[in-house]
């Protein structure tokens, strides 16, 4: 059990504040990317204990966040979208070691309540290409599924042949 850090809080048993905020490119453009906003961390802490920690407690094995917050300055950095969820600390977008993508969206479909999954640039040739976008909202989760190819976003869950477009 980790002992609490003020400068780095629990966000739920295995995610800390630090873990959702890491990012790369923050690290290599000098980009403070840690929320001034306590309503950002409410949000972060509400995505881990309701989304992120079931799904590390039901698969037991670690779960990679490729990006989690983002601040402003970051998330126009990566071309993220302007009202991107990630600025507000509702959405992270995940990869699960010894799982495939589509089996951890499917889990997390029926097993949580998020607002918004996308499923993206999945390969169901080798089943670890693209991430899981999630989200997870205060209130009115939409539950609302897509899937990404990494041209065209489709509604519902798909299985695309990305190497034969």
């Amino acid at each position: 059990m980790y002992k609490t850090n003020p400068l780095n809080p629990m966000l739920s048993t295995d995610l800390d504040l630090f873990t959702l905020c890491q990012s790369d490119t923050a690290a290599e453009q000098g980009i403070y990317n840690l929320p001034q906003d306590v309503g950002v961390v409410e949000n972060l802490t509400r995505l881990c204990q309701q989304v992120l920690q079931p799904a590390i407690t039901h698969f037991d094995l670690p779960l990679f966040i490729t990006s989690g917050y983002r601040c402003l300055r970051l998330n126009a950095e990566i071309g993220g979208l302007p009202d991107s969820q990630h600025l507000r600390g509702e959405a992270a977008d995940i990869m699960m070691g010894g799982i495939a993508n589509d089996t951890l969206a499917l889990w997390l479909i029926d097993n949580t309540d998020f607002d918004e999954l996308i499923l993206e640039k999945f390969d169901p040739r080798c089943g670890e290409y693209g991430w899981v976008h999630v989200s997870c909202v205060a209130a009115g989760n939409r539950k609302k599924v897509s899937t990404f190819d990494g041209d065209t976003f489709h509604d519902g869950f798909h299985y695309f042949d990305l190497a034969g477009k």
